[in-house]
């Protein structure tokens, strides 16, 4: 029997296997950030400096503090909204069995995995004034309202699939005993999974304040500029009419400092469930649906209403994609997509556009599983990284697409910047901000896997990475590729990194869209919001067949 290698061995095959991933984090996030941060310090003479810029009396400080209070109101109102929507939903969905459990929790997920702009062009569709829901809902369609809307729909999946992980193995004989002990509903809830459960809709609804504080396409689109929040005025700040690159490195300076302390506690409280770095666990332990409960009827209205409103929502941008003149059904649209008038508008065709989509995502996807695979290797079953290191590797997820893709350039400005290879920072933004998904998925698949077979394979003389490749990596099949579509979706959707780097040559569809509506080409940018949902819902359909795979395995 070849002889085990030693711990101290081990330490060093795994810090050389979580390497790769760590110095993506450095070269991509934190020296990109540590630039901004340093440039703004040194532009503006240090902290009083940059506190003047924020709190002063000029009217960029004034338009900045306008901002700050837009996202503060935005992303309070879109996190309130969404655990009071989301956190019901996934005690239903989290706690009972029932037929087509499996598709409600995929469905969960088909917002998130939506590109921001054809969620916008839904609410204008339904809640505009031109929308079907508009005369029984007025004045949802545009303003504060639609803004929160949006972000409620985009992150509503998010809080109830953080519920799910947290109370779908709460301890039923734990309940049972209580109830037997005469404990009321409510000290059951109380004393046994109500905690928990909390912890996983606050972890969600944090998230989705992040998400929301740092909202670009809604603000931008539905809002006008006095509803900017930071992200869109960082944006405006790089590249509008009166461009301040400086200015828009002090403010995203300040945006950094001031999420420090909410994305450190969101990581805190996320890692005590299943969704982020959290313990694995076995088969969910799940009630029957009690018909007789009148609360039972409540959470599941509740569920149909978020169920039914991402069906009109894919729907309404559907039917708007195919919907000619007279309101009669027709491929006008798409013509008018394929058009010399839209490429001479976009000045790319829409064929171009899509191989640019399909050449940065499919990058995105290689250089993501590459990093994911090496560093769950780097990362044993009963190890953690703890919340520093979860922190370094969920940092682009937190700092906002804006602040990275301005880091980005402003780091690179001199070589990647450039046309040639301005590419490369493309993908580099979309893969940092799909790194943590995928890593996520990976790690937790790679914790529910039995030791045996790595085990019966170091015995007979594989070495560690062999042993790795050969057992585990064959057994990760379902979480591989669906973290692989995940990270293809993301990649595919990303709108507000790419729209801030691109130039005409590399103008991917979710650019095309943003294009289109601003030149009024209505009907073309229909369809292409269109094709994107079929796209994603292609996509969609293939990680819930990996998921059922992978539970039926």
């Amino acid at each position: 029997m070849p002889p085990r290698p030693t711990s101290r061995r081990g330490d060093r095959t795994e810090l050389l296997a979580l390497a790769p991933v760590l110095l993506f984090v450095l070269f991509v996030t934190i020296l990109p950030l540590l630039f901004l941060l340093a440039s703004a310090w040194g532009d503006f003479g240090g902290l009083e400096g940059l506190f003047q810029q924020l709190w002063g009396s000029s009217l960029s400080a004034q338009a900045a503090r306008l901002a700050f209070q837009n996202s503060l109101v935005q992303g309070g109102l879109s996190a309130l909204f969404a655990f009071a929507i989301g956190y019901p939903v996934g005690l239903f969905v989290g706690r009972h069995r029932f037929a087509g459990r499996g598709w409600l929790l995929s469905t969960l997920l088909v917002t998130f995995l939506l590109p921001s702009l054809v969620v916008v062009l839904g609410i204008e569709d339904l809640f505009g004034p031109q929308g079907f829901v508009h005369t029984l809902l007025p004045g949802l369609g545009s303003g504060l309202a639609a803004i929160v809307l949006a972000n409620v729909y985009f992150n509503v999946g998010v809080v109830a699939l953080f519920t799910v992980g947290s109370v779908e193995n709460a301890s039923r004989p734990q309940e049972e005993a209580a109830s037997l002990l005469g404990a009321s509903r409510w000290q059951i809830y109380r004393d046994v999974w109500g905690r928990s459960s909390l912890l996983g809709g606050g972890a969600g609804a944090l998230l989705t304040f992040l998400f929301s504080f740092l909202s670009f396409a809604p603000p931008l689109l539905l809002g006008g500029p006095k509803s900017y929040t930071v992200e869109v005025w960082i944006y405006t700040l790089a590249r509008g009419v009166f461009a301040s690159t400086p200015l828009a490195f002090a403010l995203a300076s300040w945006v950094v400092l001031f999420l420090a302390l909410p994305s450190l506690v969101y990581l805190t409280l996320a890692r005590r469930t299943p969704l982020l770095g959290g313990v694995s666990r076995e088969a969910p332990d799940l009630r029957p649906v009690s018909w007789r409960d009148p609360a039972t009827y409540a959470f599941l209205t509740l569920t149909l209403v978020v169920v039914l409103g991402t069906l009109a929502l894919l729907g309404s941008v559907l039917l708007s994609g195919f919907r000619g003149p007279g309101s009669s059904l027709g491929l006008a649209n798409l013509q008018g997509l394929f058009s010399s008038r839209s490429t001479a508008v976009v000045r790319i065709s829409t064929a171009a556009a899509l191989g640019n989509s399909l050449l940065f995502a499919t990058l995105s996807v290689l250089l993501v599983l590459g990093l994911s695979l090496v560093a769950a290797f780097g990362r044993p079953r009963h190890r953690q990284l703890g919340t520093v290191g979860d922190l370094l590797l969920f940092l682009p997820l937190l700092i906002s697409p804006v602040i990275l893709a301005l880091a980005l350039e402003g780091f690179y400005g001199s070589t990647l910047a450039d046309p040639p290879y301005l590419w490369m920072l493309i993908v580099l933004s979309q893969s940092a901000l799909a790194l943590p998904f995928a890593l996520q998925a990976v790690t937790l698949g790679l914790k529910a896997l039995p030791p045996e077979p790595t085990g019966a394979a170091r015995t007979l003389g594989a070495s560690a990475w062999r042993a790795f490749v050969d057992t585990q990596v064959v057994l990760l099949r379902a979480p591989i590729l669906s973290a692989a579509l995940f990270t293809f979706a993301l990649g595919l959707g990303e709108f507000t990194a790419t729209n801030f780097l691109y130039l005409p040559p590399y103008t991917t569809w979710v650019v095309e869209i943003y294009v289109l509506g601003g030149s009024r080409l209505v009907g073309p940018e229909a369809a292409l919001a269109a094709l994107l949902v079929l796209v994603s819902l292609a996509l969609f359909l293939g990680i819930h067949a990996l998921s059922r795979r992978k539970h039926d395995s």
